[in-house]
């Protein structure tokens, strides 16, 4: 049986770290892929803006976008990749330092959890916020918020945020204790944890 590998651009970019596919966002739609019947394998590029699909059989490119819009919940812009940049893709796959399948794509989730929590203690270092143990808060950061990142909920990137938010604010006080904490309550937004400039 022949099988054929498609790449596809896709809406998968993780909001809180645009250089990396979102995992949470990710992982339904690759549940959802590999359980097609036409459909083998399906990959999600590290940058979040392709997936590639292993196919069983001949599909009609219609066909194809129209499976992976629907994965993707319905009125998703999808579109098959140009064959000239699909080359440079299809030259790394199925590299696992490249390409995340559902059971690997929580890997995405746990580097967003790493480069929200730096990107936390360097806005309190910024902010002249005394850190009594900056890299021991940074690792329980990242934890809280992996677990909220890495947990199969579907739920709106408002809710997450708001999650990732309470994690955040537990962990900043247990680390800063309450005369710190007021000083940062205030400043702890879903905005902090976005890039400068997001949302």
């Amino acid at each position: 049986m022949s099988v054929s590998v498609g790449i596809y651009s896709v809406p998968l970019v993780c909001e809180a770290v645009p250089q990396i596919g979102c995992g949470c966002l990710a992982k339904p739609v690759l549940a959802r892929l590999e359980v097609h019947p036409d459909i083998a394998e399906a990959w999600l590029h590290h940058r979040g803006d392709v997936i590639a699909i292993k196919w069983l059989r001949e599909l009609g490119v219609n066909q194809q976008v129209g499976l992976l819009r629907a994965a993707l919940g319905g009125d998703s812009q999808v579109a098959l990749v140009a064959a000239a940049a699909s080359s440079t893709l299809l030259a790394t796959f199925p590299n696992p330092s490249y390409w995340y399948q559902r059971e690997t794509v929580d890997q995405l989730s746990q580097e967003e959890a790493h480069t929200i929590a730096a990107r936390l203690i360097q806005r309190l270092s910024q902010a002249r916020v005394p850190l009594p143990d900056g890299a021991a808060l940074q690792c329980d950061l990242a934890c809280a918020l992996q677990e909220v990142l890495v947990a199969d909920e579907a739920m709106p990137i408002d809710a997450r945020l708001a999650r990732l938010l309470g994690v955040a604010r537990n962990t900043f006080q247990q680390h800063l204790g309450s005369q710190a904490w007021s000083r940062l309550d205030a400043w702890l937004t879903p905005a902090a944890l976005l890039p400068e400039g997001a949302g």
